[in-house]
């Protein structure tokens, strides 16, 4: 249900300030990498699903500096960012496409990692079937996702104010789990963990968002501006929920791992 026109446009905004925001992104893809230190493999080729302004690349490139990595993102200004950060690899490329249709033949990758892009999938079953699709019989999948308790408490402060769509919802670990079986992956590892963020204010809280490219891109939000009133309960929303570390902003990570079986899944 998103309009990934906006979607889209609101992470090419976002190219220039994302690295300074995204604290949480950039702890969970320090996690995902110390994955790979118990993992046994040689990879060729690597993709970066959903690549941003290059985290995981540069990890995984650090990691493996044979293999070529591939960093694949909807947002051409994300990619832009990728170049001009740390070391330039020979063997590294971007390639700006949808997840939904990978431009690569199958059996390609000998490694897929993605870092909290899959949650802006409309259809997650559709993208577990694209990665199966390209990614080589015995080659792994690692990814971080984002669990129905992210952001809730945005929900919590919108509750009441009006009847229109303003957060999204993101799928349960079991039905991500579930889509990578129904898309011929072997023996699949799921856990989840839940980060919180403090803020001094909510306006601070919002910042880090925008900043980060986050914003409601729907198809039945809203449309038009937000009246004064109505952000302004939105605001006092946030307000009520402060601690006495600040106000919260919750962050519930899904991590999976699984294995290419070279079976089509379609």
């Amino acid at each position: 249900m998103f309009d990934y026109a906006q979607v889209r446009a609101r992470f090419n905004r976002a190219h220039q300030t994302y690295d300074q925001f995204a604290a949480v992104q950039q702890e969970v893809g320090r996690r995902l990498d110390e994955r790979f230190e118990w993992l046994k493999i040689e990879p060729r080729r690597i993709l970066d699903l959903g690549a941003g302004t290059g985290q995981m690349t540069r990890a995984m490139q650090k990691r493996y500096p044979s293999a070529q990595v591939v960093a694949l993102d909807l947002a051409e200004q994300m990619l832009a960012v990728i170049p001009k950060t740390g070391r330039i690899f020979k063997r590294r490329r971007v390639v700006c496409a949808d997840m939904h249709q990978l431009p690569f033949k199958a059996g390609s990758f000998d490694v897929v990692i993605s870092n909290f892009s899959l949650q802006w999938s409309h259809d997650l079953g559709v993208v577990m079937q694209e990665v199966a699709r390209v990614l080589a019989s015995g080659g792994v999948f690692v990814f971080a996702t984002l669990g129905p308790d992210t952001l809730q408490e945005c929900r919590i402060a919108w509750s009441g104010l009006d009847e229109a769509v303003h957060t999204h919802g993101f799928l349960d670990m079991h039905d991500v789990g579930d889509a990578l079986l129904a898309s011929c992956f072997a023996d699949p590892v799921m856990d989840q963990e839940r980060l919180t963020l403090y803020y001094p204010t909510p306006v601070e809280l919002i910042k880090e968002l925008r900043g980060v490219g986050v914003g409601n891109t729907h198809l039945e939000r809203a449309t038009g501006l937000t009246g004064r009133e109505k952000w302004k309960g939105f605001l006092a929303g946030l307000e009520s929920q402060r601690s006495a570390q600040g106000i919260p902003l919750t962050y519930e990570v899904v991590y999976g791992l699984a294995w290419g079986t070279g079976v089509s899944p379609v």
